[in-house]
């Protein structure tokens, strides 16, 4: 009888933001990601509020992060004193997208002005989003 191992080798995922460490689960349950993904793919951005938009990212970010990570995560988005502003949960929520394999790792910009810069899409025969984006002038999730 044949036997095959689909087992894998994961590592760690973890990301620090002024000097605070957050970590993320090293993989998505199956159905955990299809929850996720339908949030994301749910939000159109010509028509969703900032609200619902920052409300989908908020989702996913719980959906990767550990509750711990997540709830200081959460807590700093809100926090004037100590936050964790947009461009930062844009890039986070990118970098994790990454992470998990869920888009094509793309090569990060050149720029220097501080602001996020779009990646240019990627085609998949999946329907899992190739960018979480938000920009500070109009938000917008893209899929």
């Amino acid at each position: 009888m044949a036997k095959k191992d689909f087992s894998k080798a994961r590592e760690q995922i973890s990301f620090e933001i002024d000097g605070e460490t957050f970590e993320a689960a090293e993989a998505i349950p199956a159905d955990v990601l299809a929850e996720g993904v339908t949030v994301l793919n749910g939000v159109d951005p010509e028509t969703a509020t900032a609200t619902d938009q920052i409300g989908a990212l908020k989702s996913f970010m719980e959906m990767c992060l550990f509750p711990e990570s997540y709830e200081r995560f959460s807590y700093r988005m809100g926090n004037k004193a100590n936050p964790i502003d947009l461009d930062q949960v844009d890039q986070v929520a990118s970098w994790l997208v990454e992470q998990y394999g869920m888009r094509p790792t793309q090569p990060s910009s050149d720029s220097t002005d501080g602001s996020p810069s779009p990646v240019p899409g990627t085609t998949s025969t999946a329907s899992i989003p190739e960018r979480v984006s938000i920009s500070g002038a109009s938000p917008s999730i893209a899929s």
